[in-house]
């Protein structure tokens, strides 16, 4: 990593975002540490993290971690954790400008209810572990995302429940 530095702008660009939101939504905007101590565990911050609440309770809160990398780790919904950049290295070669693109256009998903989380866990214990997805609709397509959980974690997070789907909704103006 010869210029983590050139992450940097993607502080100011989640400040500008969370900005417009707070003016064009109807959302609760916080500010502070410990705002989601799951998603802050482990990093080193660089300041407070930001938690953008919709008032209605069927719209996806987001809450975005400032990383003294510098970066963004940012939950959306309930369980989605995204990493801005996704890893940092010369090697992956990611520019600040795709990643504000990205970041955008994630936002811009949950905001007009076209996210959607689900975990599911398997019927019988010995069929294996749970799985949790994310899906990111956009008018250029939709990206999505899957990963496994541990029986425990995934009994945890569904509250016992097989299956849990979240059809997160648009947030109010």
């Amino acid at each position: 990593m010869t210029d983590p530095e050139r992450f940097r702008p993607l502080h100011g660009a989640m400040l500008e975002i969370a900005r417009r939101i707070g003016r064009d939504f109807d959302v609760e905007r916080t500010e502070g540490y410990g705002l989601d101590g799951e998603l802050e565990r482990g990093l080193e911050l660089a300041g407070p993290c930001v938690g953008l609440r919709p008032k209605d309770p069927d719209a996806a809160p987001i809450v975005a971690a400032f990383t003294s990398f510098p970066g963004l780790h940012v939950r959306f919904g309930r369980w989605h954790r995204e990493a801005f950049p996704a890893c940092g290295c010369d090697a992956c070669d990611e520019s600040v400008e795709r990643q504000i693109e990205r970041l955008g256009q994630m936002v811009d998903s949950v905001i007009h209810g076209r996210f959607r989380e689900a975990l599911r866990r398997p019927v019988l214990p010995f069929m294996g572990s749970g799985w949790l997805e994310a899906e990111f609709e956009s008018p250029a397509g939709s990206r999505s995302t899957g990963s496994r959980l541990d029986r425990v974690s995934a009994r945890r997070m569904s509250g016992g429940r097989r299956r849990v789907d979240l059809n997160w909704g648009p947030w109010p103006r």
